[in-house]
């Protein structure tokens, strides 16, 4: 790719964020959902200080978005999101 995923990410803070990379994704490899997320965390954590808007999580599953993480992601946004 002709941009740095990793610098995407960074640039998305301090948004809140959601991954889902199941570890057994056939599209991704997860090593470098896992490379990105901890280069961005440093921008998200220490100069914004909004760690917690920053949330990936690695099922163990092929490529789909299972029930119980899509209720998980639900509920992150729903965390975040302004509903005014």
């Amino acid at each position: 790719m002709p941009f740095d995923f990793s610098d995407i990410l960074s640039s998305l803070a301090p948004r809140a964020v959601f991954i889902n990379a199941p570890i057994r994704d056939d599209n991704f490899e997860v090593s470098g959902v896992r490379d990105c997320v901890e280069a961005a965390l440093p921008v998200y954590d220490k100069v914004f200080r909004t760690k917690k808007k920053l949330k990936a999580v690695y099922p163990d599953s092929a490529h789909e978005f299972q029930a119980a993480v899509r209720r998980e992601s639900y509920r992150f946004l729903d965390r975040w999101l302004d509903h005014k």
